[in-house]
């Protein structure tokens, strides 16, 4: 080890096994870098066997220089910064030197302890100033006075304290990182709660999911049947369903999931009941006649379930409203220059009477048109009229429709990151008379549960969308549930006011809704469309052509800009899968080093370079005072190195900074999937089709995916995928009950 040690230190550290894991002891001279928000660190290490420097990357909470340290990790060369020592762990050691002793109080680790006081401590007592600061404080006192050595004393001990946590946490396979995050999670009492119930790190700390919590209790000496694990199993199995869109599971569904999920054996099931019922008991789950929830789940179905069943009544509609709605009309014909349908007249005039609308139709059915002439309705009749959309993009195209203000519905609700709730809600309903919400399809229970609660008692809600369309990312089936009751006011738009023989687009989309496979003529040379179909017969040969599409052949024909060229496919994973392609096109359309070395940077598996196009994966109330959300998509604008940390240029013109606690957030967006495309539309797009997508491929799937298409749209793949997403319907059906809670509140 000494020697490998000494390679490493400058005796021709060349040649060395990346994966060999070292061991160094040394004194922390100066800290690089240290981020608070989680703990990463790049400290200058003086080792103590060679007395070189060397540089050390980890996460340790509080570094401080002159502590000593005990780094244990694997060498890498840096291309930047040269060879470091990338610590799997880092444990803390009271420095033993008078030296080391002074440079660390010295540090202002400690406050209240400054470089005159770590002199005159060290002057007296030497290397066993430490020593003496713990056993005989009253020495202490009577040189620097007693409350300062009460506050040396109290440091020295939780110093202690953290060790010894980190190092029960360390030594039981929890990382670094995740150690740190414990501790400041929970104290000085980490080791009892983690001890008691490892699974509590699962439910409460961002980004520890079941496999990890698990990992750490079996470690921890837990049997694989222990009562609090099978509990954990059957509450993360429906936390999974809920990941999958569903708001329940039945009790047989649930036994199978959680069974598979704690890798019992399937007639282990039965055993699992009497633990259900105490989730139950304990408030965690509810069992609705044999629909097992999530009890927050449970609580926002039954409430909007209620909140639906309420507004069903038509009011009575005074004449000046008939003149406004007529009016309302007019101006939009001849400001949009159409002439509007019986239907979408229907629909003008019912949300003059009613205080729950639903309005849905497909592509080029003018669902945009009713919104804007809802709008002229609002302005003439002086109505206090808001306008949201699940999306920034959605709500940007209402504006521009609109020419009026419009919002995602999260800044619509103004969500308050300290107090993490939403500032409009029940208690403070919006100031409106009535609000119009665009791309409803996307809308899952509890972002319905928290839209609805924030409606006034006698505003109009307007939900515009298309039922046939991919539901919600998140729980439930929101819109196409509330449509689905015959008692909700609903206008169906079905007139094409786009016509397919003018776009091919506006054609597919409806034959594939209909369930016919459109043919898809495949490009010739002389044959001119909107749409193409380029038949290829494994993925990563579909890939490849996706490639050259994006990067050369349709910027050449069609004169596209790469930024309007949106590439999906139907998952993640696999060649022909959103984290592949990103790779390809990112090395074809931003190659490294094409802008500037410097202004690129690797977080784990993700490479960032400047003029990256990225995408937030999550919602961010408290990056800005805007927030910015899931789906949202932008580019690098520029890179830290450094600090490890990156500026966005996001889609609406703000410039976001992200630390590296941000950047996992992040993805790259040369390529997305269809689901994280819902809301966007894009001048062209090309979709990556194959049979290995199998188990993805539906008809709503393919709707969403070519809808998303303006001016042109490609396919590259199979056909026979085609025809298996166009026949294959209800594949995924989602556990929901929020029709039948709505027509039971109806009867009641």
């Amino acid at each position: 080890m000494l020697a490998a040690n000494q390679q490493h230190l400058g005796l021709g550290f060349m040649n060395y096994d990346p994966t060999e894991e070292h061991i160094v002891r040394g004194t922390i001279q100066r800290i690089t870098y240290h981020n608070p928000a989680n703990g990463y660190s790049v400290l200058q290490l003086e080792v103590a066997e060679h007395g070189r420097r060397m540089t050390v990357v980890g996460y340790w909470p509080k570094p401080a220089a002159g502590a000593e340290i005990v780094a244990r990790g694997v060498y890498k060369q840096h291309p930047r910064y040269g060879e470091q020592l990338s610590a799997s762990s880092i444990t803390e050691t009271a420095p033993s030197s008078a030296e080391g002793i002074e440079k660390y109080l010295a540090s202002g680790l400690i406050k209240g302890i400054g470089s005159k006081t770590a002199r005159r401590l060290v002057k007296a007592f030497g290397a066993a100033t430490f020593e003496v600061a713990h056993r005989e404080p009253e020495k202490v006192a009577a040189l620097v006075g007693k409350h300062k050595a009460g506050v040396l004393q109290k440091a020295l001990a939780e110093t202690q304290e953290v060790q010894e946590i980190l190092r029960f946490l360390i030594e039981h396979n929890v990382s670094q990182a995740l150690a740190t995050k414990i501790h400041d999670r929970y104290g000085n009492r980490s080791i009892e709660i983690i001890s008691r119930d490892p699974y509590l790190l699962a439910r409460e700390l961002h980004g520890v999911g079941f496999a990890t919590a698990d990992r750490i209790a079996l470690n921890l000496g837990l049997k694989p049947d222990a009562p609090q694990r099978l509990k954990a199993g059957l509450y993360y199995a429906l936390e999974r369903a809920a990941e999958d869109g569903h708001c329940y599971l039945n009790k047989p569904q649930l036994m199978q999931k959680a069974a598979a999920l704690l890798g019992l054996a399937a007639d282990f099931e039965l055993g699992l009941e009497s633990h259900l019922k105490e989730l139950c008991q304990e408030g965690f789950l509810l069992d609705d006649n044999g629909a097992v929830y999530l009890k927050h789940l449970h609580r926002a179905e039954t409430f909007v379930a209620d909140f639906i069943s309420q507004r069903l009544d038509p009011r009575p509609q005074p004449e000046i409203a008939v003149v406004i709605t007529e009016r309302a009309v007019k101006q939009a014909e001849k400001e949009l220059r159409v002439k509007f349908s019986a239907e979408q007249q229907e629909a003008v005039q019912a949300a003059a009477r009613y205080r729950l609308l639903a309005i849905t139709g497909g592509p080029g059915c003018g669902k945009t048109t009713v919104i804007k002439a809802l709008a002229m309705m609002c302005r003439f009749a002086g109505r206090r009229l808001f306008l949201a959309a699940p999306t920034g993009r959605a709500a940007q195209r209402m504006a521009q429709v609109c020419q009026m203000e419009a919002s995602t519905i999260h800044r619509l609700l103004r969500y308050d990151p300290m107090r993490k709730h939403f500032l409009f809600g029940v208690n403070q309903p919006l100031p409106a008379d009535m609000v119009i919400i665009d791309e409803s399809s996307m809308i899952d229970i509890l972002l319905a549960r928290d839209l609805f609660s924030a409606i006034p008692k006698e505003a109009t809600l307007v939900l515009v969308g298309d039922k046939d369309q991919l539901p919600s990312v998140g729980p439930g089936r929101v819109f196409a549930d509330i449509i689905a009751v015959q008692a909700v006011k609903t206008i169906s738009l079905s007139k094409l006011f786009r016509r397919a023989e003018q776009s091919e687009i506006t054609g597919i989309a409806h034959m594939i809704n209909s369930g016919i496979v459109p043919q898809i003529p495949e490009p010739d040379g002389t044959t001119r469309a909107d749409a193409y179909f380029i038949p290829r017969k494994d993925p990563a040969e579909s890939a490849a052509t996706i490639e050259k599409l994006v990067a050369e052949q349709l910027p050449k024909k069609f004169g596209f800009k790469p930024s309007e060229i949106m590439v999906l496919t139907p998952t993640n994973r696999g060649e022909l899968g959103a984290e592949k392609l990103n790779r390809r096109l990112q090395n074809k359309l931003n190659p490294s080093g094409a802008v500037d070395p410097e202004q690129e940077l690797k977080f784990g598996d993700l490479e960032l370079r400047i003029k990256d196009r990225v995408c937030q994966r999550v919602n961010n109330y408290q990056i800005d005072e805007a927030g910015v959300f899931n789906g949202d998509i932008g580019e690098i604008y520029s890179i830290d190195r450094l600090s490890k940390s990156l500026v966005v240029d996001l889609w609406d013109g703000r410039l976001i900074k992200y630390s590296a606690a941000d950047i996992p957030q992040l993805s790259l967006a040369y390529a997305i999937t269809v689901h994280r495309a819902q809301g966007s539309e894009s001048p062209c797009v090309v979709l990556g089709l194959h049979d290995s997508h199998y188990m993805l491929l539906e008809r709503q799937l393919i709707y969403t995916a070519v809808t998303r298409a303006k001016k042109l749209l490609i396919l590259v793949g199979s056909r026979r995928a085609l025809m298996l997403a166009v026949k294959k319907t209800d594949t995924r059906r989602r556990c929901t009950l929020l029709k039948q809670r709505i027509q039971q509140a109806l009867t009641t």
